[in-house]
């Protein structure tokens, strides 16, 4: 934790020496901190010519000290470090040009320094100004050796012995290195920080694009399930629509005798409970889709719950002669929403009965497993066949008709499906074709 903190406060003060990467740029804090490394570098370089008296070297590097300070002033707290640079980049290279003919030119330091003044423009220029920097630094060198070649009197030599030229040339390879090396590391490291940002950032895209496409693929289903719908409302409400009408034609039409009436009244009856139910489940299910789900659990008996509905549904099943019957015990209660448990059970019970023969049983039964209860509706009826089974909750599967020809609504058991699993249940079936289907609704218990 110790060494933690102490890093934390090390970074703290070098993010307030140099700026917060937020309000410079990186080449503006790249200058800063190399005004910072050069300083530091200039003022050893200042005591060792102190030491062995370079006057004028002393003098320069003092002025030079004195620029930098202003200049780091104006990059760091008026954000003007481009301006810092161009005046850094004359005055140094006037004074290293001063240098050089005042400290022993080619025997000297000078030429290291104007590399490293050349790497440091090259490093916080513009690309576009590259090639300028290059042809100045190369002419001016040029120039310098050429003088000197030809006019040696005008270099002093300073030095009074082998070991001064020796310790000075030492120290400036040195001062140079660490400069040039601690240079490069800030810009490796603010490039890799830079890259890590940016990659960072490819893959929150990456994850953002992810979540759109798998957005659009939902839409895409959901503009699917929404056109089927369409379809099963448009062909399944409209064709009992137009029988009601037919029939009514008929019936206004004076030409039938008592008998045809009563079997077109008969009729009329299965039609309309047919585009009655159709509606009441697409009520219910269009409700849930454009106004959300309304969820009211609460604790309810199962034995209460499945009286009411079957009390309505007997009359049904008489009409065909089936027997409907229950056993369930009265002290099971499960956690439900009373409202969308009551839709569920109608349509399965309407199913069983719908697709049960005359003569045949529909049973309703509730066992306990763990902490679920699971009520089943079987049935004795033509079953499922194998090819409709994979698509029985969707809007896929297509309207059929029971062994009466009572025509099937296409959309109970996938709004069954939705329904219990709003509650945190599961829904399942087992069907032998000829033999019988049995529905299972597992949901939440509890007990008396």
């Amino acid at each position: 934790m110790n060494r933690l903190g102490e890093g934390n406060r090390i970074n703290n003060i070098w993010t307030k020496l140099i700026g917060d990467s937020e309000d410079f740029s990186v080449r503006n804090r790249a200058y800063n901190f190399v005004c910072i490394i050069t300083f530091i570098l200039l003022l050893i370089c200042l005591l060792f010519d102190v030491y062995i008296s370079l006057h004028i070297m002393s003098l320069s590097i003092t002025f030079l000290l004195l620029l930098l300070a202003t200049t780091y002033y104006f990059s760091r707290f008026k954000k003007k470090y481009k301006a810092g640079i161009l005046i850094f980049a004359v005055s140094s290279y006037l004074i290293l040009i001063l240098n050089f003919f005042q400290n022993s030119g080619v025997d000297g330091p000078s030429i290291v320094f104007f590399i490293v003044t050349f790497l440091f423009l090259l490093t916080l220029s513009n690309e576009n100004k590259y090639y300028l920097i290059t042809a100045i630094h190369i002419a001016t060198v040029v120039v310098l050796l050429s003088v000197e070649y030809m006019y040696p009197e005008l270099v002093f030599k300073t030095y009074n012995s082998r070991s001064e030229k020796i310790l000075d040339m030492g120290v400036s390879y040195v001062a140079a290195l660490i400069f040039i090396s601690s240079l490069f590391r800030y810009l490796s490291d603010s490039f890799n920080a830079k890259r890590l940002i940016a990659d960072e950032r490819a893959i929150a895209i990456s994850a953002q694009n992810k979540q759109i496409r798998a957005q659009n693929q939902q839409l895409e289903q959901v503009n699917e399930e929404k056109n089927k719908l369409f379809s099963i409302v448009s062909h399944d409400l409209k064709s009992p629509l137009d029988s009601i009408k037919g029939y009514l034609e008929l019936l206004s039409s004076n030409m039938l005798d008592e008998e045809e009436k009563v079997k077109i009244q008969e009729e009329l009856l299965v039609q309309t409970k047919y585009t009655s139910g159709l509606l009441a489940n697409l009520m219910s299910w269009a409700k849930a889709q454009m106004h959300g789900v309304v969820l009211n659990l609460a604790p309810h008996n199962v034995q209460k719950l499945i009286n009411e509905i079957i009390i309505n549904k007997v009359p049904l099943a008489a009409r065909k002669s089936i027997k409907l019957t229950y056993a369930i015990d009265s002290s099971f209660e499960i956690v439900c929403d009373k409202d969308m448990i009551h839709i569920v059970m109608r349509n399965l019970i309407n199913n069983a009965i719908k697709f049960t023969n005359e003569g045949g049983e529909v049973y309703l039964k509730a066992t306990k497993k763990a902490e679920k209860l699971i009520l089943s509706v079987t049935d004795t009826g033509i079953g499922i066949p194998p090819e409709q089974q994979a698509e029985i909750f969707t809007l896929k599967t297509r309207s059929t008709y029971g062994t009466n020809h009572e025509k099937g609504i296409g959309l109970g058991l996938m709004m069954c499906k939705e329904f219990v699993e709003y509650q945190h249940g599961e829904i399942w079936f087992e069907s032998k074709p000829g033999i019988g289907t049995t529905f299972f609704v597992s949901l939440p218990l509890t007990r008396l």
